[in-house]
């Protein structure tokens, strides 16, 4: 009996991820990265598609062997007009501005999905050259994240019995930690470096892997009030603030994902903007005066110092990157 030959995935509809094309898009992301790997990134890949799937549906694109270049740049010309207006379609809906830096992501996004469903960059467009302006991660808006309204939202949290949740915010604003790192960060661990040397490194749960001493930060009072407070609050036996039934995307689902909202409705926008508000006290701490948001520059070498500070207490390997946070120069 012979074997029937498999049909190469190039000739299959959508590649072989599936018949609808949002669908397989997102089976390709999963693939790409792994179903069980890389969470946030593919959830992230997944949400942004979705607008790149629709555009392709209302140009009758229904399999992605029938997307070509053509059809991306004529959707970044699309995301060129949602830059500065609202996009009006024919039948009336009407599509809200972007941001630069959405508009790059969301081309980016593509690039990423094309890739995992051809196995090659045979389709890969420049955004810039799409939107005709680059994106700029150099911060001008105030930060919004001021110790008044952090303990607002955390007492809102511990009333409603959030307490872990409360914990991840404390940690993020008075150690500059990132979701994942406060919820992984060994806190016995922590709690015995303060008492030996009166500063703690952070190395659970950070991006990338790394873990290293260099991120160790000083224990002051903010940072030691948010430790014990963690600790009073991790579940019983454990090292961190998981139990041991728990991982970092069900707790995320559960808990945080409301600690979010509370966030906002004390007037904080994001997790993130805890890591903004540390670092904006790391600066002015070190400089003696105001954040670049806040005011000009006043010594470009002292300038040049706090933001190193900043960038390795935040985790990151090029100073550059604290300009996200505190903003640039002027």
């Amino acid at each position: 009996m012979k074997r029937q030959k498999k049909t190469p995935r190039n000739q299959k509809r959508n590649f072989g991820f599936g018949k609808q094309l949002l669908f397989a898009c997102e089976m390709a992301i999963d693939a790409f990265f792994g179903r069980h790997d890389h969470y946030g990134t593919r959830r992230t890949h997944k949400i942004r598609i979705c607008i790149f799937a629709e555009y392709c549906k209302r140009n009758g694109v229904k399999d992605a062997r029938d997307i070509n270049r053509e059809l991306i740049c004529a959707y970044g010309d699309y995301l060129r007009l949602r830059l500065n207006a609202s996009y009006v379609w024919p039948d009336g809906q009407t599509d809200k501005p972007i941001a630069v830096s959405y508009a790059h992501n969301l081309i980016s996004t593509v690039n990423t999905t094309m890739h995992a469903m051809r196995s090659n960059e045979g389709l890969k467009v420049s955004a810039k050259k799409l939107l005709g302006v680059a994106r700029s991660n150099i911060r001008t808006t105030q930060i919004r994240a001021d110790l008044a309204d952090t303990n607002t939202a955390t007492d809102h949290m511990i009333a409603a019995g959030w307490d872990r949740g409360a914990a991840v915010v404390f940690l993020a604003r008075a150690w500059g930690m990132r979701v994942q790192e406060a919820l992984l960060q060994d806190l016995d661990r922590m709690t015995r470096e303060i008492e030996a040397t009166g500063s703690a490194a952070i190395l659970e749960g950070c991006k990338g892997g790394r873990r290293c001493l260099t991120r160790t930060i000083k224990a002051d009072k903010i940072q030691r009030h948010a430790l014990e407070f963690a600790l009073a609050a991790r579940p019983e036996g454990s090292i961190c603030l998981l139990s041991k039934t728990d991982n970092v995307i069900t707790f995320y689902r559960t808990v945080l994902i409301r600690c979010s909202r509370m966030l906002r409705k004390c007037g904080i926008p994001s997790f993130r903007e805890l890591r903004a508000g540390f670092a904006q006290d790391v600066y002015e701490t070190i400089v003696g005066g105001p954040s670049p948001l806040r005011g000009p520059i006043r010594d470009r070498v002292l300038d040049q110092f706090a933001r190193e500070e900043v960038a390795r207490m935040l985790g990151h390997n090029r100073y550059q990157v604290s300009a996200s946070y505190i903003g640039g120069y002027k």
